[in-house]
């Protein structure tokens, strides 16, 4: 008969091997997510970039609505917004009597709290949905492919040791280094400087102590995702960098980052990143699609 702490021992022996077959099959799905967006990314490319941006805005907010309307309590959140604003009503106009205001202060707090609550269910629900939403046009949009005929910088973080391991980068015909390798003792890196002689995705291979690992690179071409790094990773990571796979856990190295630079968008006089329109989009979107689609928010 096994003791109490053979029992643990056994339970945590099985917990690695447990965790690699969940990343394994997050792998896959997020795959062929990442195969589904490419479609749709295919599907789109005659369009401006910030058109597609508004494209997945207005369906990220139509499915929203629809999930919403599907997991929470209407009435009850008509009733509460109903409540709500009676009670700003009821501020207003009895602003010089502060027991009436008082009064009416608690009765709006109450009100939020049932809001809060009825929201929550399909905040629940949308969390994952919208995080993978969030990686696939996070790989999209928040970089630029490297362009041709200009330097690019390739970084290796190593894992803890004594010293630096003797490291190799392998290149494809078409990338080239063009100065020595800067090792950065303290910082367990290294670093190369790299050029691109024309477009197209490769894979360069670092290649250490008998190990191998690849990383893509994405020169002047807008067809595929932008994964800047690949890192030793968990679950959420894969969601929110799903077009490359994780580096294995146990390895020497921690991250293999390539330097590409930030996309911006034109939005009047300003260069944003992408969040701050697909946000506005999003709740535009959703504020005027609520009523076709029936649903209280």
């Amino acid at each position: 008969m096994a003791t109490s702490s053979e029992g643990v021992w056994r339970v945590s022996s099985c917990l690695p091997k447990a965790y690699s077959g969940v990343l394994n099959y997050m792998t896959n799905l997020l795959h062929g997510i990442d195969r589904l967006f490419d479609l749709f990314f295919r599907l789109m490319k005659p369009l401006p970039a910030l058109a597609v941006l508004t494209v997945f805005a207005i369906l990220t907010a139509a499915f929203s609505l629809v999930i919403v309307r599907w997991t929470s309590n209407q009435k009850a959140i008509r009733k509460i917004k109903d409540s709500i604003g009676a009670h700003v009503l009821e501020v207003r106009l009895f602003s010089d009597q502060p027991r009436v205001v008082l009064r009416a202060y608690v009765g709006l707090l109450r009100s939020l709290s049932g809001y809060l609550l009825c929201a929550l269910p399909p905040a629940l629900v949308l969390t994952l949905p919208l995080l993978l939403i969030f990686g696939q046009l996070e790989d999209r949009f928040e970089n630029s492919p490297v362009t041709p005929g200009f330097d690019f910088l390739v970084s290796a973080s190593l894992g803890s040791g004594d010293s630096l391991p003797d490291v190799a980068l392998r290149l494809p015909p078409d990338l080239y280094q063009t100065a020595p390798a800067v090792r950065i003792a303290p910082e367990r890196e290294i670093d190369w400087r790299i050029q691109a002689k024309r477009s197209g995705v490769f894979d360069l291979h670092l290649v250490l102590q008998g190990q191998e690992i690849s990383k893509r690179v994405v020169v002047g071409s807008d067809a595929s995702s932008i994964a800047p790094r690949r890192v030793v990773g968990n679950v959420l990571q894969q969601i929110m960098s799903p077009s490359e796979p994780p580096l294995p856990h146990g390895g020497s190295v921690q991250q293999i980052q390539i330097q590409y630079p930030a996309r911006l968008f034109d939005v009047g006089p300003w260069r944003v990143g992408w969040i701050a329109p697909y946000v506005v989009l999003t709740i535009i979107a959703a504020l005027l699609l609520r009523k076709p689609l029936h649903a209280e928010i």
